[in-house]
């Protein structure tokens, strides 16, 4: 059954204009998992703060302990923070706030580190349960995954790995508490001021759909129809197959007209296209 119908419009290319809001955000869990719950939002952009603690529904992994300092009771509903008392909220209305935090800002960008195999899927799942996903993409721009980032900019020769804390003592040459979400996001805008800002470009900005878009080109990569470069690269975008589809049904061509946008050469063109002709 075709579904392009359901896909209203092709989407635009991302283009950072300069006006954007940088919101430096980050997020502690349960876990390692990307199926783990939240314990800490935190967010910070120019001298602005957000941060909550949350009341996870699950326990808490120790190795998630030992490394954050948060514990907490489901039994008496203490949460303590390297052995400090904080007061947690329910997921529901920390995401709430959140939203608020970021309903004042001009086009928001999400920027942090490694969110986009991590952070940002959890981020997602949670605002999908909580029915506050579409509030969420109407508020925010993309986002940007620091770690990417400075893998692409930052010769291999220069740093022992790309992990935050090491990139913060090289460049900033300062120590911090990392795996605490507030002061994570601090340090992270201090590296990107001085370090990332001037090298950063519209490349490395993803779009809120680029989970789902790449999903949607999975069977097409085994069937070597699409590159995973090409899929990436248009899920960045958020460009799904099912666009793809839309723009051959409405003319054959438009197909090498949508991937000349994005570089994509005349060789996966033809491949879909005969692909599509089959169906």
């Amino acid at each position: 059954m075709d579904n392009t119908e359901n896909v209203p419009q092709i989407p635009q290319q991302i283009i950072i204009s300069g006006s954007e809001s940088r919101v430096f955000f980050d997020l502690e869990t349960t876990g390692l998992g990307r199926n783990c719950e939240i314990t800490q939002i935190a967010a910070k952009v120019g001298e602005n703060v957000f941060q909550k603690y949350v009341i996870p529904r699950v326990d808490i992994q120790t190795e998630a302990s030992r490394v954050t300092g948060i514990t907490y009771s489901q039994s008496t509903n203490i949460m303590y923070v390297h052995g400090e008392k904080v007061e947690p909220i329910s997921i529901q209305k920390a995401l709430l706030d959140f939203l608020e935090f970021l309903s004042v800002l001009e086009k928001p960008i999400l920027i942090g580190h490694n969110i986009c195999n991590f952070d940002i899927p959890i981020l997602v799942r949670k605002l999908k349960e909580s029915n506050l996903y579409t509030t969420y993409c109407k508020l925010v721009k993309g986002f940007v995954d620091t770690l990417k980032l400075a893998r692409r900019v930052i010769n291999k020769d220069e740093v022992v790995n790309y992990k935050q804390q090491t990139l913060v003592e090289k460049f900033l040459n300062i120590s911090y508490s990392a795996h605490n979400a507030i002061e994570d996001v601090k340090s992270l805008q201090s590296l990107f001021d001085v370090k990332l800002s001037s090298l950063f470009n519209n490349v490395d900005v993803y779009s809120l759909m680029y989970h789902t878009c790449v999903e949607s080109y999975s069977e097409f990569i085994k069937k070597k129809i699409i590159t995973k470069p090409a899929s990436v690269l248009l899920a960045r975008h958020d460009v799904s197959f099912e666009h793809i589809k839309t723009v051959y049904n409405r003319d054959r061509k438009g197909v090498k007209f949508l991937f000349e946008e994005y570089k994509i050469s005349q060789k996966i063109v033809n491949a879909i296209n005969t692909f599509l002709d089959e169906e």
